[in-house]
């Protein structure tokens, strides 16, 4: 009983999820975080093993997920920021549902290269996470020019063979 109480919760987190995705339908997205809500706020059965935490992480996204649909019927009327904001939302609730955050999607709006224009990107906290930890190794590397026979430092030598010179 108890195991298909939280199978029917993480199922209905999927759901909103995809219907966000597919569907946009305000309606059910609503009415899935409602129900959620009402089981993590009685915290009984499953979701007795939430900590105050993670109990109050799925309420403060729930509350954005509330805040952004209130008033609009789907979700293409929310602006592109809006609409990202709403996914991570939704992404946050099924991560502390399902016990894994490194899973957890993450948008965010930024401009492409070279124009004025945004475009929607994603990642999991994880890749997040790996391209952080790769970055702070090549700051840390130390390398400095000339300090070997191998560093270059953008002197061009070493081209000749690449180009054929």
């Amino acid at each position: 009983m108890n195991g298909r109480r939280y199978g029917v919760g993480i199922a209905l987190v999927f759901a909103s999820t995809l219907a966000f995705a597919s569907a946009n339908k305000v309606g059910q997205i609503l009415e899935q975080q409602r129900e959620i809500r009402e089981q993590t706020e009685g915290s009984t059965g499953d979701y007795a093993r939430f900590d105050p935490r993670a109990l109050a992480q799925i309420e403060a996204a729930q509350d954005r997920i509330f805040s952004l649909l209130d008033g609009v019927s789907t979700v293409d009327q929310l602006p592109p920021d809006q609409q990202a904001s709403l996914f991570n939302a939704l992404e946050q609730v099924k991560a502390v549902l399902a016990d894994n955050e490194d899973d957890r999607q993450h948008c965010w709006r930024e401009r492409k290269l070279g124009t004025t224009m945004k475009e929607t990107r994603c990642a999991t906290v994880a890749e997040m996470r790996a391209v952080q930890e790769d970055t702070r190794n090549y700051l840390n590397r130390g390398q400095r020019c000339g300090a070997s026979a191998t560093s270059d430092c953008g002197s061009g030598r070493g081209l000749e063979s690449a180009t054929g010179r």
